[in-house]
């Protein structure tokens, strides 16, 4: 008897915390079940950003028929590019974007105040020694823009140190990369609890290691996202989905909202690149502590 793969899925966009997650488009679609790789999954909460796909008998009513598309030999370069060794992007990156919307905020109140400025000075709200302008080199610029400069600079600035921070710890990392730790997954399905057997090199038996098993959703094939979205991939993006990036661009990212501030500079591509898209959806596991050859 043929059974169907069932998938409802809500995918955040990129900088997922400036959207509301019930105002974004929902994907429910199925198709005929292909293999026993395709069990139940269930993330995330289907109030916010989520994926829930299960196995029926019967197709589900409500839900939209799409066609497989073969995407083998791109899933498995994508599996490639996730495999081995990982950096994680410098703090400053992190602090820039949370001053980013005070800047701009700021950077607004400035505007605001500096156009109501005669009507402020006339009704005395506001006192001389903010309106105005001061001079600066060859030209005369608003006391209210200058003060508002630096809250807009800095998180620039810091995303340039961080940056440069990035690329020195690649170079530093890639001429001097340590052995791979040996990792033996003996579970991974959603029956059961998951077990891994890691056996760490010499290097690193004197070290304290700790991780954590992370279960999560990697960026869709942008086919296939437009073509369950929309039925057809040549589409208008819906809002928080990027147009198609050119040729040869972020290949790693096939959601085309691999861009801009959501991956840190790379000085390689591929497997040589050492910073790798985040999964929006994921699931992390307690922090335990790692030793060789004992199974956890």
């Amino acid at each position: 008897m043929a059974k169907w793969t069932h998938l409802s899925m809500r995918y955040p966009p990129f900088d997922a915390p400036s959207h509301i997650p019930k105002e974004m488009y929902k994907t429910d679609i199925y198709w005929p079940h292909r293999d026993d790789n395709e069990n139940d999954l269930s993330l995330g909460s289907t109030n916010g950003w989520f994926i829930h796909r299960s196995v029926s008998d019967d197709p589900p009513k409500s839900a939209k028929l799409i066609h497989e598309h073969d995407s083998k030999s791109e899933t498995e370069k994508l599996l490639s590019s996730r495999i081995g060794w990982g950096l994680s992007p410098h703090p400053l990156h992190s602090i820039a974007r949370r001053w980013i919307p005070y800047g701009v905020v700021i950077l607004i109140f400035a505007i605001v105040m500096h156009v109501l400025e005669p009507v402020l000075l006339g009704g005395g709200f506001i006192s001389e020694r903010i309106a105005g302008s001061i001079n600066l080199g060859l030209l005369d610029y608003p006391i209210l823009f200058v003060m508002a400069a630096p809250f807009v600079v800095i998180p620039i600035i810091f995303r340039v140190l961080g940056n440069v921070a990035d690329i020195r710890s690649q170079h530093m990392f890639k001429n001097n990369l340590p052995k791979s730790p040996k990792i033996t997954v003996s579970n991974s399905n959603t029956t059961g609890p998951i077990k891994v057997k890691v056996t760490i090199p010499d290097q690193f038996e004197k070290r304290e290691l700790y991780g954590f098993i992370r279960v999560g959703l990697l960026p869709p094939h942008r086919n296939a996202m437009m073509s369950a979205l929309s039925g057809d991939e040549l589409d208008y993006p819906p809002v928080g989905l990027s147009t198609p990036l050119p040729s040869g661009w972020m290949k790693h990212a096939d959601d085309g909202s691999g861009i801009g501030e959501s991956t840190p500079m790379l000085i390689g591509r591929g497997s040589s690149s050492l910073f790798i898209e985040p999964m929006r959806i994921q699931v992390s596991g307690p922090r335990q502590f790692i030793s060789s050859d004992v199974e956890t």
